[in-house]
């Protein structure tokens, strides 16, 4: 009886089969081991470790360069989209790129659909919970800890929507490189390619943003500082007006493209 308690009964019918319990697994592999916290540690020490000590500088920078107590503000909300919008993305990249290609390599994948469940389940259970425990580590924790820290820096908290939307904007940032990640899962066999195209794509905005044109504001380049340019998430957090509005447009259709070719492609894994 013991054992039989252990084994999920599975109700749900067509694209669905399986979901409720590969979602439970997934999440178990974040929430009931040390993965979350080894991953909050880190992020915290590289992000709001960075944002502390700048802050913990300032006043000798203030002094030095005449600036306000406004201007560091927006200097250290700067740092934070900066930091967040790279590392808490090289996090998200790190974090899924063996989510599809290791479960491939060592027939966990073939072995889970031999049971009642279907590919679509499969690929939307891993999104899910990918997406949901992320979100957690990089973006609710690192922006609650910035502002906090921020608030204990000028004795009074920031204006909390725009700060709250500007990380809102960091998160469709992220989701991007996700669901690349997560695609490019489903369409090579090693990690070289799932890791690297992305890095690859995030950090070259920094060369190729002045030379892209109209092209780069189809890509999501433009949502955070790079290549001279502000950043819609710092447009947001310090209230000014959006230059632009197309790069969001734009991520959020690249992410629903990525999403289907995933689902497409994994569909037609053969195992």
């Amino acid at each position: 009886m013991s054992a039989n308690a252990t084994f999920q009964p599975v109700n749900e019918r067509g694209w669905r089969r399986g979901f409720a319990n590969l979602l439970r697994y997934e999440n178990s592999t974040w929430w009931r081991t040390r993965r979350w916290w080894i991953n909050s540690l880190i992020w915290l020490v590289i992000i709001n470790g960075t944002l502390l000590a700048m802050l913990a500088s300032s006043a000798e920078v203030t002094e030095a360069l005449q600036q306000t107590p406004e201007q560091v503000m927006e200097q250290a909300r700067t740092v934070f989209v900066v930091m967040a919008g790279i590392f808490g993305t090289v996090g998200v990249i790190i974090a899924m790129q063996g989510t599809i290609i290791d479960e491939k390599k060592s027939g966990t994948a073939a072995w889970i659909l031999s049971k009642p469940a279907s590919r679509t389940a499969f690929i939307l259970a891993k999104l899910v919970a990918n997406v949901a425990a992320l979100f957690v580590v990089l973006l609710v924790l690192q922006g609650t800890v910035a502002y906090l820290q921020l608030t204990a820096y000028s004795g009074s908290p920031p204006p909390l929507m725009p700060f709250v939307f500007g990380m809102g904007l960091l998160g469709l940032h992220m989701l991007f490189y996700l669901a690349l990640t997560l695609v490019l899962g489903t369409l090579f066999q090693d990690r070289g390619p799932v890791i690297g195209i992305p890095i690859g794509i995030l950090f070259s905005a920094m060369f190729l943003m002045g030379y892209m044109g109209q092209f780069a504001y189809l890509m999501p380049w433009m949502i955070i500082p790079s290549g001279g340019v502000q950043g819609l998430a710092i447009e947001v957090m310090l209230e000014q007006p959006l230059s632009t509005t197309t790069p969001i447009v734009a991520t959020v259709v690249w992410i629903v493209i990525f999403t289907g070719v995933a689902l497409w492609r994994f569909a037609r894994e053969e195992f």
